[in-house]
């Protein structure tokens, strides 16, 4: 009766945890490139319910042990990084990506993140940068990064799909720079810091960057990389979050919830009997 009480802790605790995860994609359901997060259980370890060797029990056969579970644990979360609706927007420095991808910006201390999120604009120097004012990356060689700078002059700022930026300046079209998408091999490793960023673990293995639309190469070896995709100029990329689907989970991780504390008030009820028995 004493295990039941902790298993039904342990699963009180872990649908406490899927609750809270789906409460937090619900909230998010506004937010320009928000993923979604999938939360992992695992079971905890098994003890046998009966002891080999007890002379008062009868031998048994061989991979026949009886053993009982000790409970649950949240093994994972990780973002779900399939992709959002499009949403127009009209500006020209909103910028979705379509398909594989993302942004890389800069803070101010020269950190790098990276970012679904393409709500860029102009600040007041011409930098291309995102609400927190992080500015937008453009590779330069020995893992370093430059601002992405438009002349205040310029006009009818055009982004193409492959990432070209072009925009009228002084009456003439000229061309104003290369917008690079990145990626990584593992993207379930990235660690998520809010804000819409994503910061570079060990756990991401390698570091692809590219033009959209093309095999990204890794900026350590140089070998060539999965397929980026290309950008949508006036766009923006909504959540993921499918709200039908989460409600659907929250019911269920709710009612599992309320089955686990049943147990644990059934388990209570067994140990008052026990303690109240009388000869």
């Amino acid at each position: 009766m004493i295990g039941a009480l902790w298993r039904g802790a342990s699963g009180m605790r872990a649908q406490q945890v899927q609750v809270d995860s789906l409460a937090n994609d619900i909230a998010n359901v506004n937010t320009t490139g928000y993923k979604q997060a999938r939360v992992g259980f695992s079971d905890l370890v098994y003890r046998p319910v009966m002891e080999a060797g007890m002379p008062v029990e009868q031998p048994q056969a061989p991979g026949s042990t009886v053993s009982l579970g000790t409970g649950v644990k949240v093994a994972s979360i990780v973002k779900d990084f399939s992709q959002g609706a499009l949403v127009q927007t009209g500006e020209p420095l909103n910028l979705a990506i379509q398909g594989e991808g993302f942004f890389a910006v800069v803070n101010g201390a020269g950190e790098r993140f990276l970012t679904r999120d393409g709500n860029f604009h102009r600040d007041a120097d011409g930098n291309v940068v995102n609400d927190g004012g992080y500015y937008l990356a453009i590779p330069a060689g020995n893992n370093q990064d430059v601002p992405l700078n438009l002349p205040p002059e310029a006009e009818n700022i055009n982004v193409a799909a492959d990432g070209t930026i072009t925009a009228t300046v002084n009456g003439q079209v000229q061309p104003l720079g290369q917008i690079y998408l990145y990626t990584v091999s593992n993207p379930a490793g990235l660690e998520a810091v809010g804000d819409n960023l994503y910061r570079l673990t060990p756990a991401c293995g390698q570091l692809f960057y590219g033009a959209p639309g093309t095999a990204g190469n890794s900026e350590t070896t140089g070998t060539p990389g999965p397929v980026l995709g290309t950008l949508r100029s006036g766009y923006l990329e909504a959540a993921n979050v499918d709200l039908a689907a989460t409600m659907t989970r929250m019911v269920v991780a709710q009612r599992a919830y309320e089955l686990n504390s049943r147990t644990i008030r059934v388990a209570d009820e067994m140990w008052s009997l026990a303690n109240n028995l009388r000869r």
